[in-house]
This record gives structure tokens, sequence and C-alpha cells, in this order.
């Protein structure tokens, strides 16, 4: 499934060399590759990352690399569905819709590397070799209609999955940032596709694992730690986001989503903050007050309150 960048080869072998380190000779056998060929693969993967230098005849890897890994993530996944791990994709959301008609219920694909990730509004999500975990997961939802609020609820399976790993600071600005503190780590993409009288949902989460250059970007990005930790990898993480997402659809499908939005609640990043919501219908200026039954946006504008599910917002200063 998509194109291999072959330069994960190169990362396996030195993941698993002493001292990160293999001598020119060795890695063009075992690849079976000329020194043109390696070095062009090592130009490629300076697009992305660093991590790979050479000296001496040598090549070095800066750092092991949390590489992922399918059969460690799948054994940990409830429910149907398969994993599929692509070395490279533009955008896991945009690979998953054009091949909308092979996929089931459950269904997984995550990328090590995306080159251009989507998010809201047309924004791009860098996606960094090792650094982050980018994914989409396919279910087939009845209706149209038990997708409503359905950003609300993955906002909170991405915030249960984090706390997992012993974070207490998790925020959710509505309706698709996810928070650590004061710093955006993740955000949340969900695109429809029509699925005979159903619908299939593609819902895409990305996530800031580990610190990264996150390239011309036009605001701060934090993730979720500076330095990798003892005991933790991203298949990790993988694992329990993936069963937290199918959780959540699931309880959506039945039209359980009360406990949800009060998980929410708890998170809300933008509770009594003044903003601007920028939607189709109109610009909006009010209080944020929390969601609604439906996990739409609640606006207090003096003595009325309105509900909005969709729309840019704009942090204001309070008058």
């Amino acid at each position: 499934m998509g194109k291999p960048l072959d330069i994960l080869k190169i990362i396996k072998l030195l993941n698993n060399a002493p001292d990160l380190t293999l001598d020119k000779t060795l890695l063009m056998t075992a690849l079976d590759a000329s020194e043109e060929d390696l070095f062009s693969l090592v130009k490629n993967l300076s697009v992305y990352s660093d991590v790979i230098t050479f000296e001496n005849d040598k090549f070095l890897l800066k750092d092991k690399v949390d590489l992922l890994d399918d059969m460690s993530i799948f054994k940990r996944v409830e429910g149907s569905g398969r994993i599929a791990i692509l070395d490279t994709v533009d955008s896991t959301n945009t690979f998953m819709i054009k091949n909308a008609s092979m996929l089931a219920s459950g269904d997984v694909v995550i990328a090590e590397i995306q080159s251009d990730g989507r998010g809201s509004r047309g924004g791009k999500w860098h996606s960094g070799l090792g650094k982050q975990l980018t994914l989409s997961v396919c279910y087939i939802f009845d209706s149209f209609d038990k997708l409503q609020g359905l950003s609300v609820g993955i906002g909170v399976a991405t915030a249960i999955s984090i706390e997992r790993f012993g974070f207490e600071n998790v925020l959710l600005k509505w309706p698709n940032d996810v928070y650590l503190d004061t710093l955006k780590v993740g955000g949340i993409l969900i695109e429809t596709v029509p699925y005979k009288d159903k619908v299939k949902a593609i819902i895409g989460v990305g996530l800031n694992v580990y610190d990264d250059d996150f390239g011309e970007l036009t605001r701060d990005y934090g993730s979720m730690y500076k330095e990798k930790p003892e005991n933790f990898k991203r298949n990790d993480l993988a694992a329990a986001l993936i069963n937290n997402i199918k959780r959540t659809c699931e309880d959506f499908n039945k039209g359980s989503k009360r406990m949800i939005f009060e998980s929410f609640k708890a998170r809300d990043e933008m509770l009594g903050k003044m903003i601007q919501v920028d939607n189709v219908q109109g610009v909006f200026v009010g209080r944020a007050a929390g969601i609604d039954n439906t996990g739409a946006l609640l606006l207090a504008q003096e003595d009325k309150k309105i509900s909005i599910r969709s729309g840019h917002i704009t942090y204001l200063k309070d008058q």
C-alpha cells in the first residue's frame, strides 16, 4: 500500500547497529544498492530529517528512531479492521478517501512520514520521521445524524489516550484541536464518503509526540515529550488511540454521547474566553460557554446563548 520510502530500510538497519553506525560498504551490500543510490536515498531523507550523517566512510544515526510496528499495534487493537503502516504518504485521510471502496469499518492507515497532511480550513500538518503519530481510521456509521458532534468525541478519545501516559494538562479547543497547557499538540480532521445507505467516516488524527522542527508554520506548536522517555514507544500511543477512537465511534453509532460530551466539558480550553467565530452564516462574537447536547459550541451574547456547529475561532481581548 502506498509508495515505500526506501530510506526507512537504512533507518532500520542503523537502528540495530552497534553505536548506530554502519560502514558504507556494509549498507550497500545489505540493501543491494550502489554508492550513488545510497547517497541519493540519504539526500531524499534530508527533506524530512537530518537524523543520518556520513563521515569516514560510515553512516551514523544521530539518535535511535522510534519506528512503528504493525504487528505490535495490531495485537493490542480491539475489534475488527486491518492496520497498514505506510512508509510515506501525502495524507492518510487522502489515501483512505482515494481507496474508500476497499475499506472496511475499523481499518486503520498510519504514516511514518506524511508529506502533505491536511488540517481544518486547508491547514497543513507537518510530519517528521519518527516524531509524530499520524493516522486515519475508517468507521461505518448507520447515518449522517450519528456523526453529529463526532469531532468533540474524537477530541475526548485523543485526550484520554494521551492522559494514559501520565499527562494531566490535556485541553481541547472546539471543534478539533488538542492542547497541552497553552500549545497545540494535535489536530483532528473528519471527512465522509457515502456508502450504500450508510456513511464511511474517515477520522484523521495527528499528534506531535517528540520535539521537532515544525517547519515554516504560522503558530507555535508543542509536543508530548521534549526527550524520549524510557519504556514508551509510539506503538503504545497508536494502540491506545485506535482503541479509544473505535469505542467512541461505537458509542456515537448507538447514540450514547452524553458522557463523552461531559468529558469534553472538563477539558474545554475555550470556556469563558471572548471569541469570534467565522463561518458561512457570518461572524459571531461572544463568550465561549461550553457545548450543547449535540456537541455544538455555545456562544453567550448578552442575554442569550446561540449554538454554532462549525467555524474558525479567533480569541479576542476582554472588553
